[in-house]
Protein backbone atom coordinates (compact mmCIF):
# COMPACT_ATOMS: atom_id res chain seq x y z
CA UNK A 1 0.00 0.00 0.00
CA UNK A 2 1.21 3.25 -0.62
CA UNK A 3 1.15 4.60 2.89
CA UNK A 4 3.82 2.00 3.75
CA UNK A 5 5.48 2.81 0.87
CA UNK A 6 5.56 6.48 2.42
CA UNK A 7 6.32 5.29 5.64
CA UNK A 8 9.24 3.53 4.79
CA UNK A 9 10.71 6.68 2.81
CA UNK A 10 10.09 8.88 6.20
CA UNK A 11 12.13 5.86 7.84
CA UNK A 12 14.69 4.97 5.67
CA UNK A 13 15.68 8.35 4.66
CA UNK A 14 14.97 10.60 7.54
CA UNK A 15 18.21 13.33 6.08
CA UNK A 16 16.46 13.82 2.96
CA UNK A 17 13.09 15.62 4.25
CA UNK A 18 15.22 18.70 4.79
CA UNK A 19 16.49 18.73 1.47
CA UNK A 20 13.12 19.70 -1.11
CA UNK A 21 14.64 18.66 -4.47
CA UNK A 22 16.17 14.97 -3.11
CA UNK A 23 13.00 14.26 -1.22
CA UNK A 24 10.81 14.63 -4.00
CA UNK A 25 12.65 12.85 -6.33
CA UNK A 26 12.90 9.98 -3.70
CA UNK A 27 9.18 10.13 -3.56
CA UNK A 28 8.63 10.80 -7.44
CA UNK A 29 11.42 7.29 -8.09
CA UNK A 30 9.67 4.88 -5.30
CA UNK A 31 5.57 5.75 -6.21
CA UNK A 32 6.03 5.74 -9.44
CA UNK A 33 2.43 4.19 -10.15
CA UNK A 34 0.77 6.16 -7.85
CA UNK A 35 1.49 9.71 -9.72
CA UNK A 36 -2.23 11.80 -8.34
CA UNK A 37 -1.11 10.48 -4.66
CA UNK A 38 2.45 11.36 -5.54
CA UNK A 39 1.34 14.88 -6.10
CA UNK A 40 -0.76 15.14 -3.18
CA UNK A 41 1.88 14.27 -0.58
CA UNK A 42 4.83 16.30 -2.61
CA UNK A 43 2.21 19.25 -2.78
CA UNK A 44 1.72 19.44 1.19
CA UNK A 45 5.42 18.78 1.35
CA UNK A 46 5.95 21.95 -0.72
CA UNK A 47 2.93 23.72 1.94
CA UNK A 48 5.28 22.65 4.91
CA UNK A 49 3.49 20.24 6.55
CA UNK A 50 6.46 18.33 7.46
CA UNK A 51 7.64 21.14 9.82
CA UNK A 52 4.77 22.06 11.49
CA UNK A 53 4.08 18.55 12.10
CA UNK A 54 7.33 18.40 13.81
CA UNK A 55 6.31 21.56 15.64
CA UNK A 56 3.43 20.51 17.24
CA UNK A 57 2.99 18.78 20.59
CA UNK A 58 0.18 16.43 18.70
CA UNK A 59 -1.23 16.14 15.44
CA UNK A 60 -4.93 17.20 16.10
CA UNK A 61 -8.24 17.97 14.19
CA UNK A 62 -7.65 21.38 13.97
CA UNK A 63 -4.42 21.45 12.82
CA UNK A 64 -4.96 18.58 10.07
CA UNK A 65 -7.83 20.26 8.77
CA UNK A 66 -6.28 23.39 8.37
CA UNK A 67 -4.40 21.68 5.74
CA UNK A 68 -7.46 20.18 4.26
CA UNK A 69 -9.15 23.47 3.66
CA UNK A 70 -5.95 24.80 2.06
CA UNK A 71 -5.96 22.20 -0.39
CA UNK A 72 -9.35 22.80 -1.34
CA UNK A 73 -9.67 26.52 -1.25
CA UNK A 74 -5.98 27.53 -2.57
CA UNK A 75 -4.68 24.04 -4.71
CA UNK A 76 -8.32 23.06 -6.08
CA UNK A 77 -8.21 19.44 -4.62
CA UNK A 78 -11.54 17.59 -3.79
CA UNK A 79 -12.27 16.95 -0.48
CA UNK A 80 -11.97 12.97 -0.50
CA UNK A 81 -7.80 13.73 -2.02
CA UNK A 82 -7.52 16.58 0.19
CA UNK A 83 -8.44 14.44 3.21
CA UNK A 84 -6.31 11.23 2.12
CA UNK A 85 -2.74 13.40 1.40
CA UNK A 86 -3.41 15.04 4.65
CA UNK A 87 -4.05 12.05 6.80
CA UNK A 88 -1.16 10.39 5.21
CA UNK A 89 1.46 12.63 6.64
CA UNK A 90 -0.31 13.14 10.11
CA UNK A 91 -0.13 9.13 10.50
CA UNK A 92 3.12 8.16 8.38
CA UNK A 93 4.87 11.20 9.59
CA UNK A 94 3.64 12.61 12.74
CA UNK A 95 2.55 8.89 14.38
CA UNK A 96 4.54 6.31 12.52
CA UNK A 97 7.91 8.64 12.74
CA UNK A 98 7.78 11.46 15.17
CA UNK A 99 5.85 9.44 17.43
CA UNK A 100 3.40 12.59 18.66
CA UNK A 101 -0.26 12.11 19.92
CA UNK A 102 -2.42 12.07 17.00
CA UNK A 103 -6.21 12.28 16.81
CA UNK A 104 -6.12 11.66 12.93
CA UNK A 105 -6.45 8.13 11.19
CA UNK A 106 -6.04 7.58 7.42
CA UNK A 107 -8.90 8.16 5.54
CA UNK A 108 -10.76 5.28 4.05
CA UNK A 109 -13.05 8.26 2.23
CA UNK A 110 -12.17 6.80 -1.20
CA UNK A 111 -13.54 3.20 -0.27
CA UNK A 112 -16.44 4.09 0.97
CA UNK A 113 -15.66 4.83 4.57
CA UNK A 114 -16.15 8.47 6.11
CA UNK A 115 -13.66 11.29 6.04
CA UNK A 116 -10.68 10.89 8.33
CA UNK A 117 -10.50 14.95 9.22
CA UNK A 118 -14.17 16.94 10.14
CA UNK A 119 -14.55 20.68 9.57
CA UNK A 120 -13.83 22.59 12.96
CA UNK A 121 -17.06 23.04 14.96
CA UNK A 122 -18.02 26.75 14.06
CA UNK A 123 -17.09 26.28 10.30
CA UNK A 124 -19.15 23.26 10.38
CA UNK A 125 -22.10 24.75 12.07
CA UNK A 126 -21.89 27.74 8.91
CA UNK A 127 -21.46 25.29 6.46
CA UNK A 128 -24.59 22.82 7.21
CA UNK A 129 -26.53 26.00 7.45
CA UNK A 130 -26.00 26.81 3.96
CA UNK A 131 -28.17 23.57 3.32
CA UNK A 132 -31.89 23.63 3.17
CA UNK A 133 -34.51 21.08 5.24
CA UNK A 134 -37.54 20.01 5.42
CA UNK A 135 -39.06 17.64 7.92
CA UNK A 136 -40.17 14.23 6.65
CA UNK A 137 -43.73 13.13 5.88
CA UNK A 138 -43.64 9.84 9.17
CA UNK A 139 -41.46 12.96 11.17
CA UNK A 140 -38.60 11.00 11.71
CA UNK A 141 -36.25 12.92 10.59
CA UNK A 142 -35.36 15.96 7.85
CA UNK A 143 -34.62 15.72 4.13
CA UNK A 144 -32.02 18.13 2.26
CA UNK A 145 -33.88 19.91 -0.27
CA UNK A 146 -30.89 22.40 -1.16
CA UNK A 147 -27.69 23.89 -0.52
CA UNK A 148 -27.68 28.15 -0.79
CA UNK A 149 -23.56 28.32 -0.49
CA UNK A 150 -21.60 29.79 -3.28
CA UNK A 151 -19.57 26.76 -4.28
CA UNK A 152 -21.52 23.56 -5.06
CA UNK A 153 -18.60 21.96 -6.42
CA UNK A 154 -17.95 19.86 -3.21
CA UNK A 155 -21.03 18.97 -0.84
CA UNK A 156 -19.86 17.10 2.77
CA UNK A 157 -23.86 16.86 3.59
CA UNK A 158 -24.21 17.29 7.96
CA UNK A 159 -25.98 14.17 9.75
CA UNK A 160 -28.26 16.05 11.48
CA UNK A 161 -30.28 19.47 11.56
CA UNK A 162 -31.29 20.63 14.92
CA UNK A 163 -30.30 17.51 16.63
CA UNK A 164 -32.59 15.28 14.37
CA UNK A 165 -31.16 13.01 12.19
CA UNK A 166 -31.13 13.78 8.29
CA UNK A 167 -32.63 10.71 6.57
CA UNK A 168 -32.88 11.61 2.94
CA UNK A 169 -31.88 13.92 0.09
CA UNK A 170 -34.99 14.99 -1.36
CA UNK A 171 -36.33 14.92 -4.75
CA UNK A 172 -34.63 16.84 -7.17
CA UNK A 173 -32.67 18.84 -4.98
CA UNK A 174 -29.44 19.03 -6.66
CA UNK A 175 -31.21 17.71 -10.31
CA UNK A 176 -28.17 19.85 -12.96
CA UNK A 177 -26.42 21.50 -10.87
CA UNK A 178 -22.38 22.13 -10.68
CA UNK A 179 -21.58 19.01 -7.82
CA UNK A 180 -18.33 17.88 -8.68
CA UNK A 181 -18.02 15.65 -5.60
CA UNK A 182 -21.00 14.37 -3.00
CA UNK A 183 -19.64 13.42 0.50
CA UNK A 184 -22.70 11.66 2.81
CA UNK A 185 -22.67 10.80 6.37
CA UNK A 186 -23.98 8.13 8.46
CA UNK A 187 -27.70 8.96 8.52
CA UNK A 188 -28.82 9.27 5.19
CA UNK A 189 -31.15 6.36 4.24
CA UNK A 190 -32.55 7.73 0.99
CA UNK A 191 -31.75 9.34 -2.20
CA UNK A 192 -34.78 10.48 -3.68
CA UNK A 193 -35.80 10.58 -7.50
CA UNK A 194 -33.97 12.55 -9.56
CA UNK A 195 -31.80 14.26 -6.77
CA UNK A 196 -28.44 14.51 -8.89
CA UNK A 197 -29.56 13.91 -11.81
CA UNK A 198 -28.25 15.74 -15.45
CA UNK A 199 -25.02 17.10 -12.99
CA UNK A 200 -22.69 16.98 -15.62
CA UNK A 201 -19.43 17.54 -13.83
CA UNK A 202 -20.56 15.00 -10.87
CA UNK A 203 -17.24 12.67 -10.49
CA UNK A 204 -17.62 11.02 -7.26
CA UNK A 205 -20.29 10.14 -4.63
CA UNK A 206 -19.48 8.66 -1.31
CA UNK A 207 -22.27 6.69 0.17
CA UNK A 208 -22.99 6.55 3.49
CA UNK A 209 -22.98 3.23 5.32
CA UNK A 210 -27.16 3.45 6.25
CA UNK A 211 -28.14 4.01 2.79
CA UNK A 212 -30.90 1.03 1.93
CA UNK A 213 -32.23 3.00 -1.39
CA UNK A 214 -31.54 4.96 -4.17
CA UNK A 215 -34.45 6.34 -6.17
CA UNK A 216 -35.80 6.36 -10.09
CA UNK A 217 -33.20 8.28 -11.94
CA UNK A 218 -31.14 9.78 -8.52
CA UNK A 219 -27.82 9.59 -10.73
CA UNK A 220 -28.96 9.48 -14.19
CA UNK A 221 -27.17 11.96 -16.71
CA UNK A 222 -24.41 12.16 -15.07
CA UNK A 223 -21.36 11.79 -17.88
CA UNK A 224 -18.53 12.34 -15.54
CA UNK A 225 -19.58 9.91 -12.82
CA UNK A 226 -16.95 7.28 -12.64
CA UNK A 227 -16.59 6.50 -8.42
CA UNK A 228 -19.56 5.55 -6.35
CA UNK A 229 -19.13 2.42 -4.31
CA UNK A 230 -22.13 1.15 -3.07
CA UNK A 231 -22.73 0.66 0.51
CA UNK A 232 -22.83 -2.85 2.13
CA UNK A 233 -26.70 -2.24 3.38
CA UNK A 234 -28.13 -0.89 0.25
CA UNK A 235 -31.11 -2.81 -1.23
CA UNK A 236 -33.12 -1.27 -4.25
CA UNK A 237 -31.69 0.93 -6.66
CA UNK A 238 -34.49 2.76 -9.04
CA UNK A 239 -35.52 2.70 -12.76
CA UNK A 240 -32.45 4.33 -14.78
CA UNK A 241 -30.81 5.23 -11.40
CA UNK A 242 -27.33 5.14 -13.01
CA UNK A 243 -28.19 5.20 -16.34
CA UNK A 244 -26.17 6.94 -18.79
CA UNK A 245 -23.17 7.71 -16.10
CA UNK A 246 -19.49 7.21 -16.25
CA UNK A 247 -19.46 4.08 -13.92
CA UNK A 248 -16.39 1.83 -14.97
CA UNK A 249 -17.07 -1.32 -12.10
CA UNK A 250 -19.97 -1.92 -10.14
CA UNK A 251 -20.04 -4.07 -7.00
CA UNK A 252 -23.28 -4.97 -6.01
CA UNK A 253 -23.34 -6.11 -2.04
CA UNK A 254 -25.30 -9.60 -1.25
CA UNK A 255 -28.02 -7.14 0.27
CA UNK A 256 -29.09 -5.64 -3.61
CA UNK A 257 -32.63 -7.52 -4.19
CA UNK A 258 -34.08 -5.23 -6.60
CA UNK A 259 -32.71 -3.05 -9.75
CA UNK A 260 -35.12 -1.19 -11.19
CA UNK A 261 -35.52 -0.62 -15.28
CA UNK A 262 -32.65 0.70 -16.99
CA UNK A 263 -31.09 1.45 -13.46
CA UNK A 264 -27.48 1.08 -15.36
CA UNK A 265 -28.64 1.23 -19.07
CA UNK A 266 -25.95 3.42 -21.57
CA UNK A 267 -23.29 2.82 -18.96
CA UNK A 268 -20.38 2.87 -21.83
CA UNK A 269 -17.48 2.02 -19.97
CA UNK A 270 -19.12 -1.36 -17.76
CA UNK A 271 -17.08 -4.15 -18.65
CA UNK A 272 -18.47 -6.90 -15.93
CA UNK A 273 -21.33 -7.35 -14.14
CA UNK A 274 -22.07 -9.53 -11.40
CA UNK A 275 -25.62 -9.57 -10.21
CA UNK A 276 -26.44 -9.81 -6.91
CA UNK A 277 -27.32 -13.55 -5.37
CA UNK A 278 -30.80 -12.36 -3.72
CA UNK A 279 -32.09 -10.36 -7.14
CA UNK A 280 -34.81 -12.35 -8.76
CA UNK A 281 -35.27 -10.44 -11.72
CA UNK A 282 -33.41 -8.61 -14.06
CA UNK A 283 -35.77 -5.49 -15.25
CA UNK A 284 -36.67 -4.52 -18.42
CA UNK A 285 -33.55 -2.88 -20.75
CA UNK A 286 -31.71 -2.90 -17.18
CA UNK A 287 -28.00 -2.75 -19.15
CA UNK A 288 -29.52 -1.56 -22.48
CA UNK A 289 -26.42 -0.20 -24.58
CA UNK A 290 -23.70 -0.74 -22.18
CA UNK A 291 -21.28 -0.85 -25.51
CA UNK A 292 -18.15 -2.09 -23.26
CA UNK A 293 -19.86 -5.45 -21.39
CA UNK A 294 -17.83 -8.17 -22.24
CA UNK A 295 -19.10 -10.67 -18.67
CA UNK A 296 -22.30 -11.02 -17.11
CA UNK A 297 -22.43 -13.54 -14.35
CA UNK A 298 -26.50 -14.30 -13.32
CA UNK A 299 -27.39 -15.46 -9.95
CA UNK A 300 -28.66 -18.86 -9.33
CA UNK A 301 -31.97 -17.51 -8.11
CA UNK A 302 -32.82 -15.89 -11.30
CA UNK A 303 -36.55 -16.28 -12.37
CA UNK A 304 -36.86 -13.57 -15.45
CA UNK A 305 -34.64 -11.58 -17.56
CA UNK A 306 -36.33 -8.72 -18.75
CA UNK A 307 -37.43 -7.25 -22.50
CA UNK A 308 -34.68 -5.81 -24.23
CA UNK A 309 -32.02 -6.42 -20.54
CA UNK A 310 -28.97 -6.42 -22.83
CA UNK A 311 -30.51 -4.92 -25.90
CA UNK A 312 -27.56 -3.19 -27.69
CA UNK A 313 -24.30 -4.81 -25.73
CA UNK A 314 -22.18 -5.30 -28.62
CA UNK A 315 -19.53 -7.00 -27.05
CA UNK A 316 -20.82 -9.34 -25.00
CA UNK A 317 -20.48 -12.54 -26.78
CA UNK A 318 -21.24 -15.28 -23.90
CA UNK A 319 -23.71 -15.07 -21.01
CA UNK A 320 -24.31 -18.59 -19.10
CA UNK A 321 -28.36 -18.53 -17.73
CA UNK A 322 -29.40 -20.60 -14.99
CA UNK A 323 -32.31 -23.20 -15.05
CA UNK A 324 -33.71 -21.39 -12.25
CA UNK A 325 -35.10 -18.56 -15.42
CA UNK A 326 -38.38 -19.54 -16.22
CA UNK A 327 -39.11 -16.80 -18.24
CA UNK A 328 -37.23 -14.40 -20.64
CA UNK A 329 -38.44 -10.83 -22.61
CA UNK A 330 -38.59 -9.80 -26.15
CA UNK A 331 -35.20 -8.58 -27.35
CA UNK A 332 -33.36 -9.17 -24.01
CA UNK A 333 -30.70 -9.75 -26.54
CA UNK A 334 -31.15 -8.28 -29.50
CA UNK A 335 -27.37 -6.08 -30.83
CA UNK A 336 -25.50 -8.28 -29.09
CA UNK A 337 -21.87 -9.40 -30.75
CA UNK A 338 -22.46 -11.54 -34.09
CA UNK A 339 -20.62 -14.71 -32.07
CA UNK A 340 -23.06 -14.74 -29.11
CA UNK A 341 -23.48 -17.84 -27.40
CA UNK A 342 -26.17 -18.47 -24.46
CA UNK A 343 -25.02 -21.11 -22.66
CA UNK A 344 -28.15 -23.20 -20.87
CA UNK A 345 -29.54 -26.37 -19.67
CA UNK A 346 -31.56 -28.81 -22.17
CA UNK A 347 -35.33 -27.95 -21.95
CA UNK A 348 -35.16 -24.69 -20.39
CA UNK A 349 -36.83 -21.67 -20.92
CA UNK A 350 -33.24 -20.34 -22.49
CA UNK A 351 -33.19 -23.25 -24.59
CA UNK A 352 -36.35 -22.39 -25.83
CA UNK A 353 -35.61 -18.71 -26.18
CA UNK A 354 -32.93 -19.49 -28.13
CA UNK A 355 -34.54 -21.46 -30.42
CA UNK A 356 -37.46 -19.07 -31.37
CA UNK A 357 -34.80 -16.72 -31.79
CA UNK A 358 -32.56 -18.00 -33.80
CA UNK A 359 -29.77 -17.40 -31.48
CA UNK A 360 -26.36 -19.80 -30.70
CA UNK A 361 -26.44 -21.73 -27.83
CA UNK A 362 -24.97 -24.35 -26.27
CA UNK A 363 -26.06 -26.99 -23.67
CA UNK A 364 -24.50 -27.83 -20.42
Amino acid sequence: MIEQDFTRILRDYPDLISDKKRFSGLVKDMLPDQPLQMNLLLMLFEMGIHNEIAGVSSVTNAFAYRFVKQLIDERGVSRANADWAVSVWCVCYGKDILHKPCEIRISTVKSGGQPAIAPERSERKQYSDLFRFRKSHDGSGYIVTGFDGTNKKTLIFPNSYNNINITAIAESAFCESEVQEAVMTDGIRTIESKAFSGCMQLKQVIFPETLIEIDDAAFSGCPQLHTAMLPRKVERIGAFAFASTGLKNIEFPDSVFWLGEGAYSSCKKITAITVPRNVEQISDRLFEGCDALTKVTLPDKLVTIGSYAFNGCKNLAFISVPDSVVKIGEGAFNNVHDKFILQCGPGSAAENYARNNSLNYQLT
